[in-house]
């Protein structure tokens, strides 16, 4: 085992031999592509797998008394209701103008103070996107409220915000990107 040392890290150098892709399925919110590909010692090759997708956005939106506005909804994947923050696909122009869109559409909420937080990688085992959060603070209501789409129903919900540690816990928040969402925030910002 050796020593790991941030400043010499280079994920993209070696990259391994990638061939033409073929599309294998597609669907409005992903492509699934075959790729051939060679390790760089030329001792592995094969057709290899991909998600294609879109980046995605989160929000973690604040009310000025600092509580976390939440939505719930029901996931088709797990066949269940799944308490999040806002978020989905990143199709407007810029990365922010589609969270500032999730906002608005999915909870009727507004902000006029945003804050790029970071991006995490959805699952590079076979996924080619990344998930972006902001936060959006002191978040108001939009005249015209909720614009959700034709398959969504949404309930929206506000929590204090030193308190989402303990949802997170008891896994009552457990989508992927939410928890890394928060793990972002709480990093850069901490608990209170």
């Amino acid at each position: 085992m050796k020593d790991f040392h941030p400043e010499n890290y280079h994920p993209n150098v070696n990259l391994w031999e990638e061939g033409q892709k073929t599309s294998a399925y597609k669907t409005p919110i992903f492509e699934l592509v075959s790729v051939p590909k060679t390790s760089p010692d030329k001792t592995i090759s094969g057709n290899f797998f991909r998600v294609e997708s879109k980046d995605w956005v989160n929000v973690i939106a604040l009310t000025s008394d600092k509580q976390v506005i939440l939505i719930d909804q029901y996931r088709h994947g797990k066949h269940s209701y799944c308490l999040e923050i806002p978020g989905g696909i990143a199709e407007k122009n810029t990365i922010l103008e589609s969270a500032q869109a999730e906002l608005r559409e999915e909870t009727g909420l507004v902000s006029d103070d945003w804050e790029y937080l970071g991006k995490v990688s959805a699952n590079p085992a076979f996924m080619d996107n990344w998930c972006h959060t902001y936060i959006a603070r002191d978040v108001y209501p939009h005249p015209n409220g909720q614009d959700l789409d034709e398959s969504e129903q949404i309930e929206v919900y506000q929590y204090p915000l030193n308190k989402i540690p303990e949802l997170l816990e008891k896994n009552i928040l457990h989508h992927a990107m939410v928890v890394a969402a928060f793990g972002l925030f709480f990093l850069k910002h901490g608990t209170k």
